[in-house]
């Protein structure tokens, strides 16, 4: 198995130093401007790895799940188009919608559960895509993100086995490489659309097939400290009558980064840490899920943390 993960990794790695010679010599690059957290030409879109990784694993696993990895690769080749040439909201949206039909396809979905549940299963499936799409912005959190949640969820299989193991290292060894060029002070890589949004795409797919196993909702908390800053943020957006589906830079963690001026390191293992230690109290150590009177009060007091750390600084900084 160490060997298998370890030729998985190295793999891996060797595509993402050819990417990342491709896309200098192409020019897919990130150059800084107003609303950027980074202050240097930056290649985009080295979160290709990702649904290679994917790939990987469903060639050694005899090509199951085909329907969840067709999804994939839509998903991802128009992120990465996007990244590339700028497409069209609709278009995106469109292959968004049917990768995550296939998805859900995969899964076995529209067969389990009831049809008018069906709109909530897409607005929040589509809010975990453009939430963690806006989520890369800083070197290192959208990596630790994905490390913390795809690792949490290896964590629950130990004692709820529902996921495939091997499917998890495999995204866990993409992560890694990805890490290498992403977590410094200067990053070499950002994920690009590419990267947050098949990231995105896997750990919907991990969440509905765990909210199928077993019918609880308190799941969401996997994402409760990236959700708020993404959800509040958005409220905020929505309440000033701004464009939301243009880029900014008034999550916290951008704030931080751009008017704080705190290394983006720092900030990203944060927003981890927080993160691994919902899901290790809440989930990890008590091997069970916890109820829904603890899961609502969970996410009123991140809420309320939340708010007590950005509303002064938003007001501090004329944010």
């Amino acid at each position: 198995m160490f060997l298998s993960h370890s030729i998985v990794f190295l793999l891996l790695l060797l595509l993402a130093l050819i990417y990342y010679r491709l896309a200098i010599r192409f020019g897919i690059v990130d150059r800084p401007n107003h609303r950027s957290s980074h202050t240097r030409v930056t290649v985009r879109g080295g979160g290709i790895i990702f649904p290679f990784a994917v790939i990987l694993w469903w060639m050694a696993a005899d090509f199951i799940h085909t329907w969840m990895v067709l999804g994939l690769v839509w998903i991802s080749a128009i992120s990465l188009l996007d990244d590339i040439y700028n497409i069209s909201r609709k278009l995106r949206f469109g292959i968004q919608f049917l990768a995550l039909n296939m998805a859900f396809y995969d899964l076995g979905v529209f067969e389990q559960l009831p049809l008018w549940s069906l709109p909530f299963l897409y607005f929040a499936a589509l809010g975990i895509l453009n939430a963690v799409n806006f989520m890369d912005g800083i070197n290192g959190i959208a990596g630790l993100c994905a490390l913390c949640f795809f690792g949490s969820i290896l964590a629950v299989n130990r004692y709820m086995p529902i996921f495939d193991n091997e499917l998890i290292y495999s995204l866990i060894m993409g992560v890694f490489v990805f890490l290498i060029f992403n977590f410094r002070k200067n990053a070499m890589m950002f994920a690009g659309d590419i990267g947050s949004i098949s990231l995105a795409y896997m750990m919907i797919y991990f969440l509905v097939q765990w909210f199928l196993a077993a019918q609880q909702w308190t799941i969401v908390l996997f994402l409760v400290i990236y959700g708020a800053d993404a959800f509040l943020t958005l409220v905020r957006r929505l309440l000033k009558k701004e464009n939301v589906g243009l880029p900014h830079r008034t999550h916290l963690y951008q704030i931080l980064a751009n008017q704080m001026k705190k290394d983006h390191v720092l900030i990203a293992l944060a927003f981890a840490l927080l993160q691994f230690a919902v899901n290790f109290f809440l989930f990890i150590k008590p091997h069970s899920m916890p109820s829904s009177v603890l899961a609502l009060s969970v996410l009123v007091a991140v809420a309320a943390f939340y708010l007590a750390i950005k509303v002064p600084l938003q007001k501090k900084f004329g944010v």
